[in-house]
């Protein structure tokens, strides 16, 4: 049939994609820039279901079909608006049943060129799990290590601003990776949108001699990373970033000044998380010197007996373990200093 596209296929084109399943579907894990056109909402979509598990395939059938009669003309607008002359709209849902295959013969009924992904979303979760499982990291992984409040981040943006190649892998699971993590972004990433997004980003730098990322374990708030990229970390070139403990405290105090007055709670929350930690004692001054306001020693306290202890970076003595020694006291010169190791890199 023309009007199918399989995975392997559909994601070597630059087309429109629509995911017509439910809202809640959508943010559980989608294509990348799929745009969320749904059918049914996540209170139909609820109903459809159970009528089919309970009552019967056709009673199902109807329901749905009575959900999305009077928003059908819109949903085809839609699509239409954003088809480009000339180039096939994908369409998927879960499985490649009924929700796109319906979507995609009204449109071919309405002019406009489109395509339904086999399998659907199912099958493209499967295809980024077999390629990450296989995938084979050809760039030197170049590691941003370094205590707390260095600047690691901050350097991952700068450098990507000179189109030097880097990964956030921090932005792509919307977490910090500390026990603040969390504090301000919302939910972080599930995994189904993280490997779909990391894959992407690996297959766009795997030419590049280089690929820098920050130092982090496996697990980044709630995913992980895929033992193709771990050990690629693991096996690369390894930065020791460093900058003084005042400057840590200012930059990490800049970082969260904005998510500080509406996540008062959430911060004192994740304070008395560490009571096992630090202890009753500590804990209790943290929680009062915070309430209090005395964020800068609240934020030195962490650093010097949570973060540095927990590690160990301002116990190293020699650099010897590390590819290069970077002070990012000003970020600017630390800048300078990693562009030209990579100079030499390349030599």
């Amino acid at each position: 049939m023309d009007n199918i596209i399989n995975v392997t296929e559909a994601v070597k084109l630059e087309t429109v994609i629509i995911d017509v399943r439910s809202p809640a579907e959508y943010a559980g894990g989608h294509i990348p820039g799929a745009v969320n056109i749904p059918i049914f909402n996540d209170d139909e979509r609820a109903e459809v279901g159970t009528i089919y598990r309970q009552v019967s395939v056709e009673d199902a059938k109807n329901l749905g079909l009575s959900f999305v009669s009077a928003k059908l003309p819109n949903i085809i607008e839609q699509i239409r608006q954003l088809s480009q002359k000339e180039r096939n709209v994908i369409v998927y849902c879960w499985r490649g049943g009924m929700r796109s295959k319906s979507i995609v013969s009204v449109l071919e009924m309405m002019g406009v060129p489109a395509v339904q992904l086999v399998g659907g979303y199912k099958a493209y979760r499967q295809y980024v799990l077999d390629r990450l499982k296989q995938f084979e990291v050809k760039p030197t992984i170049i590691v941003l290590c370094g205590s707390t409040g260095t600047g690691k981040t901050l350097l991952l943006k700068q450098l990507a601003k000179r189109n030097i190649p880097v990964i956030d892998l921090e932005r792509l699971a919307n977490h910090r990776g500390s026990v603040f993590g969390q504090i301000g972004l919302g939910r972080s990433a599930t995994a189904q949108n993280f490997d779909a997004n990391l894959l992407k980003e690996l297959d766009a730098l795997n030419k590049q001699p280089y690929i820098i990322v920050e130092c982090e374990s496996k697990r980044i708030g709630n995913v992980y990373l895929p033992e193709c990229l771990f050990s690629a970390m693991q096996q690369g070139k390894k930065l020791l970033v460093s900058a003084s403990l005042e400057i840590r405290a200012d930059r990490l105090i800049a970082e969260y000044i904005d998510v500080y007055h509406d996540n008062k709670d959430a911060i004192v929350g994740s304070i008395t998380s560490l009571r096992r930690r630090l202890g009753n004692a500590k804990t209790d001054k943290l929680i009062n010197e915070f309430n209090a306001g005395q964020i800068r020693a609240v934020v030195k306290t962490l650093l010097v007996e949570y973060y540095d202890p927990m590690y160990g970076y301002e116990k190293v003595s020699s650099t010897d373990d590390y590819d290069a020694a970077i002070n990012a006291d000003n970020m600017e010169q630390a800048i300078e200093m990693i562009i030209q190791y990579l100079q030499q890199l390349r030599r």
